[in-house]
């Protein structure tokens, strides 16, 4: 499952636990590698790893991120931070052989979910150094996928001058196009696979529960390591392409920030 850049780009942000940037001018560039454990695809009950690289840019309130794309965020002295930002998502595939691309040859017929642009909306609130909170609208510019809609807790258990250890849990809710375009089987699709037909309803589709650590080993070097586990509703749960409706997933890395 290819969630990769996604945490990384999570647990970057973690260690800014603070109510505003104490230079909003300050230029910087953070490039790092990771790999991860976890499911093929959502719904997968078999995993592999994966390795992929990491990029960020922020210059002020602008932003260059391998995951998130490009755009713009703005915090306020009380906490309160916008965001607003240019991205894409990867699909899925039928098969085992792309890197890039959640897939399981087990899907076979199902069909690819094509790469799309997309446009992410954030808003969230650190209401003190410890908890915060964030929601997110991610919806499709470029493909008809339906638009996914989050709201996470973030709780600081530790924090020093080396090291940062968070809980956090995220609720992630689907209309009804975009859970039918993951867990949905339409008429062809069932022909082509085997599988039953699916509708999926719009609602819940999934709860995140993660902890995560960040050790700094020096000014430029950091090192990181984040657990993740994750039960799926059961509005897409009884999808025939769900084989598993639980999953862990492991992801451990380092950045270089200059």
């Amino acid at each position: 499952m290819k969630e990769l850049n996604t945490i990384l780009s999570t647990l970057f942000l973690l260690p800014s636990v603070t109510y505003a940037a104490s230079d909003i001018n300050k230029s910087e560039i953070t490039v790092g590698i990771g790999t991860q454990y976890a499911p093929q695809y959502i719904g997968a009950d078999k995993y592999d790893a994966t390795v992929a690289p990491y990029f960020d840019w922020t210059n002020g309130t602008w932003f260059v991120n391998s995951e998130k794309g490009v755009g713009i965020t703005h915090s306020f002295d009380n906490g309160l931070y916008l965001g607003q930002a240019l991205g894409y998502t990867w699909g899925r595939t039928d098969d085992d052989d792309s890197w890039l691309q959640d897939g399981s040859k087990h899907l076979k017929g199902m069909g690819k979910i094509k790469t799309a642009l997309n446009s992410t909306t954030t808003m969230g609130w650190w209401m003190a150094p410890w908890i915060g909170f964030e929601g997110n609208i991610i919806a499709p510019l470029t493909e008809s996928q339906g638009v996914l809609y989050n709201i996470g807790l973030n709780v600081v258990l530790f924090n020093d001058d080396s090291d940062t250890l968070t809980v956090s849990t995220i609720r992630n809710y689907g209309d009804a196009r975009y859970n039918n375009t993951w867990f949905g089987v339409s008429e062809k699709q069932s022909a082509n696979t085997g599988f039953r037909q699916f509708n999926a309803d719009w609602g819940l589709t999934s709860v995140d529960y993660g902890i995560n650590w960040q050790h700094s080993f020096s000014q430029n070097w950091s090192g990181y390591a984040d657990l993740r586990y994750t039960t799926l509703a059961n509005r897409v749960s009884h999808s025939p392409v769900v084989d598993k409706e639980d999953y862990f997933a492991l992801t451990v890395g380092a950045f270089y920030t200059f």
